[in-house]
This record gives C-alpha cells, structure tokens and sequence, in this order.
C-alpha cells in the first residue's frame, strides 16, 4: 500500500471522508430548553442514505489505496468516486434544507460533502477526465444495460393447418345434402 502515489483528489476524498464520519454521530439537528439540549445525528431520516453514500465513497477509497482493481463497465475509479461524490452532496443538501431544528454540525457536515466533491473532481482532472466524459460513460453504460435487458423476441408460432376448408372425399359430393 504505497500511499504516495494517491492522487491530491483521493487524498481530499479520503480526509473530508473520516472528519464527515466523525461529524455524522455530532447533533445535526437540536433543540435546546434552558440547559436541556437533545439532538440526533445525521443518521435518521434521509441521513441513513447520506451516510450509506459515505461509507461508500469510503470503501471504495480504500479498496483504491489497497489497490484493489473493482470493474464497474465503462467508468474509471474517478469517475465512480464523482458519481459518488454527487449523490453525497444531494442528498446532504436535501437533509440540511428539509430538516427543522439544523445545527451547526449539519452545516459543517454539508461543506464537508462538497470538499468531497471538489476532491473528486480533481482526481478526475488529475485522470484527465472531465464531466463531459463522465456524462458520456454514464450514458453508454445505461443503453448497455438497456440493450442486455430487452427479452429475447418471442419466435412466431408454427402456423397450423388450416381446419376450416372442406375435407373432399374421393366419390363423395361435398355440395349433395340429399343423405
């Protein structure tokens, strides 16, 4: 594990990364009477999928510092950390924004998700990657995955014989009702 190598971008992501963690168990939401304060961190509500985007973003930083190789179709690994990072800032934004009683931690936390982002950012730029090629990869691997999803086309069934014409007998009038 040569830690040398990590780009500024996988050191940003990985850094904010642990302080976010730590940040997510503070009060993110609080409220004070006189000397009593309760609170509840970010994992409640909407927070759990901020913090399964995190954790995330985590492994996925720490499977890349291992060196670890994970193939995810077309997407390089900064790109995965970008897509990452984005949802994480969403979804952070949408917690901080829809929930009452917000405290400073919560706002900490959401500066800390858009350092994540910035951090994947420039390892995309470190990669030589830009968002436009994100955008790209994105879409090829969606109409990939559309493309293996369509059923097979059903074959045509076998046509049968048509029962409905009249079956001639050798000898016998088909026309005559007479017996």
């Amino acid at each position: 594990m040569d830690l040398s190598r990590l780009t500024l971008g996988s050191k940003v992501v990985a850094g904010l990364g642990v302080l976010l963690l730590i940040d997510s168990f503070l009060h993110w939401q609080e409220v004070s009477f006189g000397p009593i304060s309760a609170g509840v961190s970010m994992w409640h509500g909407l927070g759990v999928i901020v913090g399964l985007l995190l954790l995330a973003i985590l492994a996925w930083e720490a499977a890349q510092i291992a060196g670890i190789k994970v193939s995810v179709g077309p997407l390089s690994p900064s790109m995965v950390t970008a897509a990452l990072s984005a949802l994480l800032v969403l979804f952070t934004l949408l917690k901080v924004l829809t929930n009452d009683y917000v405290h400073v931690w919560a706002w900490i936390g959401l500066l800390l998700t858009l350092g994540i982002a910035a951090g994947a950012w420039l390892g995309m730029k470190a990669a030589g990657e830009s968002l436009a090629d994100l955008k790209s990869s994105v879409a090829s691997a969606a109409s990939n995955a559309a493309s293996t999803a369509k059923p097979a086309a059903a074959p045509a069934p076998a046509t049968a014989p048509d029962t409905t014409a009249p079956v001639s007998t050798p000898g016998v009038d088909p026309l005559d009702t007479s017996s």
